[in-house]
């Protein structure tokens, strides 16, 4: 089993089904692509928004029953904007997309307590990845709790962020600064692989392969 520790979002797909978006959310679901069971660790806020997102992932086959949430903070919403002043068209495929509320302390968040009653609550973890950033705090109680069920950790960082101290035998990935959607594909693949028993220098060739990048040969 994987377990994705992120905050899931709301967003509304182009034929207007109500959707959970977020890099979480397509890690978690390229992982269950991958043929793995899949649990998303999150928080969200306790509103519509918030049952849509436990709704969409229900379809998507994602356990939530580690999905907290928030009573005060709503649940962040993926709106598509366009970029190119007013004359610009959003690609309904990949459209770039603006995070509400934007000012991150205004939205729900995982506390270390939050994460280790979590993983606590899923001891038959295999990888655990940590898809969006968590206090220091956070990321002890991820790695205790990745020891605790002798999973695979994954802990993925922001572009041009500094790394999180981490064992030696975790995979610390950085997100690209832009991004279609092909870096949690690849992240997932790689989980889902890693789950089931392949090899980690073959998990992540299948994973780029799969996920539409290039390795770049020198």
């Amino acid at each position: 089993m994987i377990v994705v520790v992120g905050l899931p979002a709301y967003a509304d797909s182009p034929d207007g089904e109500q959707c959970a978006g977020g890099l979480a959310v397509e890690v978690a679901a390229a992982a269950k692509g991958r043929g793995s069971a899949v649990e998303l660790v999150g928080k969200v806020g306790n509103d519509g928004a918030g049952d849509a997102v436990v709704v969409a992932l229900g379809r998507l086959g994602i356990g939530h029953a580690a999905l907290l949430r928030d009573p005060v903070r709503p649940t962040p919403v993926l709106a598509a904007v366009a970029t190119d002043d007013d004359l610009a068209e959003v690609d309904a495929e990949t459209p770039e997309a603006l995070l509400l509320p934007e000012d991150a302390a205004a939205r729900p968040m995982l506390e270390a307590a939050d994460v280790e009653l979590a993983l606590r609550f899923l001891p038959a973890a295999g990888v655990i990845v940590v898809a969006d950033p968590l206090a220091e705090t956070g990321i002890v109680a991820a790695v205790e709790g990745a020891a605790y069920a002798a999973a695979r950790l994954i802990v993925l960082v922001p572009a041009g962020a500094k790394p999180p101290a981490v064992p030696a035998d975790a995979t610390l990935l950085e997100a690209p600064a832009e991004d279609d959607g092909s870096f949690g594909r690849l992240v997932g693949i790689f989980a889902g692989a890693l789950d089931a028993g392949v090899d980690p220098r073959a998990a992540f060739a299948e994973a780029v392969a799969s996920s539409g990048w290039e390795p770049i040969v020198e």
